[in-house]
């Protein structure tokens, strides 16, 4: 029961990772003149995109850190640190007016920049590296590339469903979570740092 409470809640620091609300309020403003076929076209692409980097940043950022030199620590902490400024924009954030987007536009838009970096932004695939090489085990890498893959597919039915959430919330409520995200992000940002600086502090 423990195992699968751990995964939960990885799953939904997952979630918010991905920053959901700010990516609704984006997809919602951009696909507001979108046939519904094209909106669900395009949900599910991002969340396809995302997915595929996510994955591979997780799976192969100990092979690039190795690369690069980088130690876990010194990274944790410039994620952290990038994660912090993400989660100011978001508190700080406003709605922001789009030019009409033709459908070959906005197709051509579901991997870059819907898929990254808004989705999957920097600070976000920083975070993803460094869980990457703190998760040892070949279960535990499993389960949470299954984590991974099941938040990047809520973000997919999260904007599959953006006409329906915008109906019963409104752009107001909608920007309010989106600020709420923030928060938690820079409470999990403010954790890598000092998890970061402290390991760096009492290491050999």
């Amino acid at each position: 029961m423990a195992f699968f409470m751990n995964y939960v809640a990885l799953y939904l620091r997952l979630f918010f990772l991905l920053t959901p609300f700010f990516v609704l309020g984006t997809f919602i403003t951009l696909t507001q003149d979108a046939t519904k076929e094209l909106r669900t076209r395009l949900a599910w692409r991002i969340a396809v995109g995302a997915s595929c980097v996510t994955l591979i940043i997780f799976l192969g950022g100990t092979f690039l850190m190795k690369l690069f030199g980088i130690t876990v620590d010194a990274f944790r902490m410039g994620s952290g640190v990038l994660l912090l400024l993400t989660s100011v924009a978001l508190v700080q954030s406003r709605v922001e007016k789009h030019e009409k987007t033709s459908p070959e536009q906005l197709l051509d838009m579901s991997v870059v920049p819907l898929s990254v970096p808004i989705t999957a932004g920097p600070a976000t695939l920083g975070a993803l590296m460094v869980m990457g090489t703190s998760t040892t085990g070949l279960l535990d890498r499993a389960c949470t590339s299954i984590s991974i893959v099941l938040a990047c597919f809520s973000i997919g039915l999260l904007l599959r469903l953006s006409q329906q959430i915008l109906k019963l919330l409104g752009h107001a409520n909608i920007l309010i979570l989106s600020k709420i995200t923030g928060l938690i992000l820079s409470a999990i940002a403010m954790q890598m740092i000092v998890t970061g600086a402290k390991n760096m502090w009492t290491g050999p």
